[in-house]
């Protein structure tokens, strides 16, 4: 195709110099790559990159000409909306291979995963293997920005966040570097890179501890959910006492249609295939007067990983406000003021997803994820229908302050807006004050800024 251009920018030497692909505007591939998990972006070119030096070129190519650029590994945030970004697409970047060393003692093993696979891709693999990472919950995920942002998973009181696993990464810089970063090489880096959520480089490839399992056991129960508050307190009081083999996640969900009507639940995983033990664990539980149905089955790692569901393409969305936080200690009292806060919003959706266990055996100051005290992670989410003014995100915004207010701090994780101010939430101030200090030598000219943006001055 003829030669295009960018912002007065000729791409004819970047597409020259590339292994994988420059997809421009004009082209047959083009409204394929702008996709991002079912919504239509406007970037000005999106690179498939086919490893760390394509990924060099394409952020050489944006900092000549002042171009943004959005990072895409999973493709599940908004963050690629941006118009007239260089959207630098990892997902060509998907390989995920068990190394061939020695396991450690309890049988652990290094693995090697692309910077563009999802968790869907890793489960199904390490499986064959009877391997497993404590993840995200969804297959389509991306392993890079979850894991950069921290990553609780189904097992996380056992192996701790998907961040806790990590030995090394693979990360180009915005100086036009590709380190090896790890424990011993660039310490303070890979402190940085647990937990930084993406503001320090572009990881091409993330090492990680994969754990043996054999299996899990899981149960799903459904609820009686007319007062929420008392089911959590049930919930809190049972996994206070619990061996770190067992996590679960309870929810109160909206309606989605005729076929899905709103309900409550109870999510639980046994880290390990004894079902004797998973169900002496789960008996407090199935137990509850509010049970309505239960199910107990043996199950695999990757079967407890779901597929969200996709919008279809310019479908348009409802306003999403949301509130979450790391909690130490969810008392009768707090759980009363988060739920009346959630209802007096009109906010359907209610998560409280258990912690403890390895999560809290970490340090504080050993990753960017310094709330390693919280006991608990808790999230609601309210739904306005399209052309809600802002006006009416802030009313039902200001409704949620009770989670603000009372937590620990913000996950960014689950926090899709890119607000100003929003790291002092996520972060404790000496944290934030080194993440600052890390941006400013790493990239003070603040290239990564499609993200929970660390400014190089302090935010």
């Amino acid at each position: 195709m003829p030669a295009r251009s960018v912002a007065g920018m000729s791409l004819d030497h970047l597409a020259s110099t590339l292994e994988g692909a420059l997809v421009l505007p004009g082209s047959a591939d083009f409204d394929t790559a702008r996709l991002y998990h079912g919504r239509t972006g406007e970037p000005a070119a999106v690179v498939r990159v086919a490893g760390a030096t394509d990924v060099l070129a394409a952020l050489a190519a944006a900092r000549a000409e002042g171009l943004p650029v959005a990072v895409r590994g999973g493709g599940h945030s908004n963050w690629e909306s941006l118009p007239g970004a260089l959207v630098v697409d990892l997902g060509d970047l998907r390989r995920v291979e068990v190394d061939g060393g020695p396991p450690a003692a309890d049988g652990a093993r290094l693995v090697h995963v692309g910077g563009g696979a999802t968790w869907g891709e890793v489960a199904d693999e390490l499986g064959r293997h009877g391997l497993a990472i404590s993840s995200g919950d969804t297959r389509s995920v991306g392993v890079g920005g979850l894991t950069l942002g921290a990553g609780i998973g189904w097992v996380v009181r056992r192996w701790g966040l998907a961040l806790d696993q990590l030995t090394g990464v693979q990360l180009v810089t915005a100086h036009g570097e590709v380190l090896e970063v790890s424990a011993s090489s660039h310490p303070e880096l890979f402190w940085g890179v647990r937990g930084g959520g993406g503001n320090l480089g572009v990881v091409t490839r993330f090492d990680f501890l994969a754990h043996p399992l054999a299996g899990i056991v899981h149960a799903r129960l459904t609820l009686d959910g007319s007062d929420l508050a008392a089911l959590v307190r049930a919930f809190r009081d049972v996994m206070r006492a619990a061996p770190r083999e067992l996590n679960g996640s309870l929810m109160r969900t909206p309606a989605m249609g005729p076929d899905m009507p709103g309900q409550t639940t109870l999510e639980l995983a046994w880290a390990g295939p004894d079902e004797d033990a998973a169900r002496a664990a789960f008996a407090p539980l199935l137990a509850l007067p509010q049970v309505q149905s239960s199910e107990v089955a043996a199950a695999q790692y990757s079967d407890l990983l779901q597929e969200a569901p996709v919008p279809p393409p310019g479908m348009v969305m409802p306003t999403i406000v949301d509130e979450n936080g790391w909690f130490e200690s969810l008392d009768d009292d707090l759980i009363d003021a988060l739920v009346a806060a959630s209802d007096a919003a009109g906010a359907p959706m209610f998560l409280v997803r258990w912690l403890g266990g390895a999560f809290g055996d970490v340090d504080p100051d050993a990753t960017a994820i310094a709330f390693r005290t919280a006991e608990a992670f808790v999230l609601t989410a309210g739904f306005l229908p399209p052309g809600s003014t802002d006006a009416d995100a802030a009313g039902m915004k200001a409704l949620l302050a009770p989670f603000a207010e009372r937590a620990l701090g913000t996950y960014g994780n689950f926090t899709n807006a890119v607000a100003p101010g929003l790291p002092g939430r996520m972060y404790p101030p000496a944290t934030l004050a080194r993440l600052a200090a890390l941006k400013r030598e790493w990239d003070p000219d603040n290239l990564f800024s499609r993200n929970h943006n660390v400014l190089p001055g302090g935010s």
